[in-house]
């Protein structure tokens, strides 16, 4: 369907069909600029709990002027319409619609699904932006992440503005990487937790596209620039020793020095257990929401800063960081 020059139109493309044999859709808005340039998409709730990404996605929508924008601007707000009535991560079948990029006929549901998004969207796009939040029972700082060897990523990546930027080449089948291996440089923007819509993260991710538009020259707005901002390739998960129900330390954004507590972990009666202490000085990038743990459960991703720590120590004393 063609969209004219200077218009906005919202759209349902045709992705597969229910048990019921209707049709499902997902619901796409296009912003033609009146001026020619680039095409840009961004993609929310490909997990079906993750929808931070939506309001970010609706909130640019409803700021966006095709008459003042160049280029085109192609917004998937629902991209798993399946996983999102339910509310879950998945598809019925179990499978990841994230790990099924570019997809295609004859697979799995997933296959479909990315396969109609990748040839319907992604192909006839430049760059692209793909929206996230953490799995159920985890929260994340707001984050990029890019494969930053490439130069278009690393463009992408800075201007978003984001403090923290993971070089990430992405896992296989992720419509991060499909895409970028496909010509189209993608990034994707991670921050918070599924199955809530957290506005300051939200404001944050709005932001962050529209620097992006920006820096594209696509629209004619300020770019904002974040308080810090470092790119990390190491990093770990610090888990729970024992089983147990921990008291949190520590939240996102934190900055933590060598040896500070990071949980305690305690029996039902509330003596404590263990206590997980920083292997390093580090930035908290994101942390469990579920204080109940077994031996080996995820508590705490950890970057170590090295000589940044005193730097950023500064920096945050001076001005507080987006994430706040």
């Amino acid at each position: 369907m063609e969209v004219r020059p200077g218009r906005r139109k919202d759209l349902k493309i045709r992705i597969s069909e229910f048990t019921t044999a209707s049709p499902v859709f997902i619901p796409v808005t296009v912003l033609h600029g009146r001026k020619a340039g680039p095409v840009v998409y961004v993609t929310a709730a490909v997990h079906g709990d993750e929808i931070n990404g939506l309001e970010v996605i609706r909130r640019v929508r409803a700021g966006l002027d095709p008459l003042r924008l160049r280029g085109t601007v192609i917004l998937v707000l629902i991209a798993n319409p399946i996983s999102f009535l339910t509310m879950t991560r998945g598809l019925p079948d179990g499978r990841d619609l994230n790990r099924a990029f570019p997809g295609g006929d004859g697979g799995s549901i997933a296959a479909y699904i990315a396969g109609a998004i990748f040839n319907k969207v992604v192909r006839i796009s430049d760059y692209g932006i793909d929206l996230h939040t953490a799995t159920a029972g985890r929260t994340n700082l707001p984050h990029v992440r890019g494969d930053m060897r490439r130069p278009v990523v690393r463009r992408l990546a800075t201007a978003f503005g984001c403090e923290v930027i993971f070089d990430m080449r992405g896992e296989k089948g992720t419509l991060r990487r499909a895409s970028t291996e496909a010509g189209v440089p993608t990034i994707v923007y991670e921050a918070g937790e599924p199955l809530k819509f957290q506005k300051h993260l939200i404001r944050h991710g709005v932001t962050g596209v529209r620097n992006v538009l920006a820096d594209l020259r696509m629209i004619d707005s300020p770019r904002t620039p974040p308080a810090f901002q470092v790119v990390v390739s190491d990093h770990r998960w610090i888990r729970a020793e024992k089983g147990g129900i921990l008291d949190l330390a520590v939240r996102p954004g934190d900055i933590i020095d060598r040896g500070d507590t990071i949980a305690v972990n305690t029996k039902p009666f509330g003596t404590e257990v263990s206590r997980l202490r920083a292997p390093y000085a580090g930035l908290v990038v994101s942390c469990t929401t579920i204080p109940m743990v077994f031996p080996g459960a995820a508590v705490c991703h950890l970057v170590p800063l090295g000589a940044r720590y005193r730097v950023l120590r500064k920096l945050l004393v001076r001005r507080r960081p987006s994430f706040e």
